[in-house]
């Protein structure tokens, strides 16, 4: 809004996924151990790496993806987080502010690295970028993951992205890349992306907004 406050829900799903296997080989010059106790080894670094990428999460492990969705569940906003299996969540969150900093969803404790769904930065001249990195689009998270070391493989029952994205404010709209630009009820704008496979061509959603404040 105008006076620099929000709201942010999500409601939906979110998936870890599961290293492919080959992408925690050892360096070149280094050799594999073909033997049980090296491939243990193997097993424990690929375990060590993903738990720093993903907070304490390690793909596939079941009972400990049910233990980091209890955790994550201690976190202001996270009002469910239920792991279903397969490495998909469940989950309802929403957190209110005042747009006096960045903003980022979601944002794992404890996680070295972060894939935000969506991004809010503030510019210098008070305008708010709103960005969704990793919803979809060529170059969004989802088109990136072959090379990492979380990278999907053939085996992973990936979700695929299917859901919409909603922006209401009563700001000024400097730029967008909806299909068909905003819908006005009263003072309040809304901005509405449909995201999903088809939606990629034109990029995931991403505005900019200029509050009076």
């Amino acid at each position: 809004m105008n006076d620099g406050t929000y709201v942010f829900t999500y409601n939906g799903q979110m998936q870890l996924a599961e290293d492919d296997g080959n992408s925690m080989s050892p360096p070149s010059g280094e050799s594999n151990d073909d033997s049980p106790e090296g491939g243990d080894k193997d097993d424990e670094q690929k375990n060590a790496a993903m738990r720093s990428i993903f907070g304490g999460a390690v793909p596939g492990d079941d009972e400990g993806l049910k233990e980091f969705a209890a955790q994550l569940a201690k976190y202001d906003g996270w009002n469910k987080v239920e792991y279903v299996g397969d490495n998909l969540f469940e989950v309802e969150y929403m957190v209110s502010g005042n747009f006096d900093q960045m903003f980022a969803f979601p944002t794992i404790p404890g996680a070295t690295m972060q894939f935000p769904f969506v991004q809010i930065i503030r510019r210098s001249g008070g305008e708010l970028e709103i960005s969704t990195p990793a919803m979809a689009g060529p170059g969004g998270l989802a088109g990136a993951m072959g090379p990492m070391p979380m990278g999907g493989s053939g085996k992973n029952k990936t979700q695929p992205i299917d859901g919409s994205f909603t922006i209401e404010t009563n700001g000024e709209i400097l730029s967008n890349n909806t299909a068909d630009g905003y819908k006005s009820d009263g003072a309040v704008k809304k901005l509405q992306w449909k995201v999903n496979e088809a939606s990629s061509a034109t990029g995931s959603p991403r505005a900019i907004v200029k509050l009076a404040r």
